[in-house]
């Protein structure tokens, strides 16, 4: 038994479904298809529980994207099998005229004291795309945490300089938001945040050199979890082509994270893999 399966502790994981559970943008496979996916991403995800959480005594908070909606996401949920989890929120992000199928989730074991969700802040031509799920989640008697399940923009298309720094404006856009939202008041009882999901942007690569996300987040006192993995342990995002890239993270302030974080495989069910981290 490790010391982490010997403190309270609550586990956070965060994965992108990959337009779940269809597997493609605008499309829907057959039923029977949909529902094998969604078993299987189930087991997956209950299986990276076990990993930094074995005897299953620990409260849970999974930070869900690219879900079709509250039904995918509460099957999905209570296939896993864990006691106690289900969905907080769903985000209702709407395209044209019609909910958009990549839908952002919370889900938890823990009591929830405010549920919502957003969308990002006007800001012209460079206003990020969706928004946020929201839920604060009763940790303890004293405590209670600002969850905030995120999908930043992605860099598809980026074709030009000129649209690859649109799109890093963008994400700094989502996650300055946060950061003002989650500002520290002086003289007040802060309560502990969570922002978790998939950052499309990778820390280490020199190609996100120009990314402001990060700095964003360390400046505003976040712990990064994958900065306790080794270098070569921390790509969330496998790709023969171009190399394994972290896009997927756990960001917290005022819950200190105790053991190192695990990053499932998605065994072919996204092409994102799920992270999970304790912490205290």
């Amino acid at each position: 038994m490790t010391f982490a399966s010997l403190i309270a502790a609550v586990v956070i994981g965060t994965w992108n479904g990959n337009w779940f559970p269809s597997g493609r943008a605008e499309h829907r496979a057959h039923p029977d298809v949909e529902a094998a996916t969604v078993s299987a991403a189930a087991k997956m995800l209950a299986a990276g529980l076990r990993q930094v959480d074995p005897a299953g005594t620990n409260d849970v908070i999974l930070c869900l994207n690219e879900i079709r909606g509250p039904k995918v996401a509460s099957n999905l949920v209570a296939q896993i099998g864990r006691a106690g989890l289900r969905v907080a929120v769903v985000s209702g992000y709407r395209r044209r005229d019609r909910f958009d199928q990549q839908q952002d989730v919370i889900a938890t074991t823990l009591p929830v004291a405010e549920a919502s969700w957003s969308r990002w802040r006007q800001n012209g031509k460079l206003t990020p795309p969706r928004g946020y799920a929201f839920a604060a989640v009763v940790v303890d008697s004293a405590t209670t945490a600002n969850v905030y399940a995120v999908h930043l923009k992605s860099n598809y298309g980026a074709t030009t300089e000129e649209i690859a720094a649109a799109n890093r404006a963008k994400r700094a856009a989502a996650v300055e938001q946060i950061v003002r939202q989650e500002k520290p008041k002086r003289g007040k009882a802060n309560r502990p945040v969570i922002v978790a999901g998939d950052l499309n942007a990778d820390k280490w690569r020199k190609e996100f050199a120009d990314e402001r996300v990060f700095g964003l987040l360390e400046d505003a006192r976040f712990a990064n979890a994958l900065e306790l993995l080794p270098a070569n342990a921390r790509g969330t995002h496998p790709s023969r082509r171009h190399g394994d890239s972290a896009l997927d993270y756990v960001f917290v302030r005022g819950l200190p994270f105790c053991g190192l974080p695990v990053i499932a495989q998605a065994e072919g069910l996204s092409d994102h893999c799920a992270v999970f981290v304790l912490v205290k």
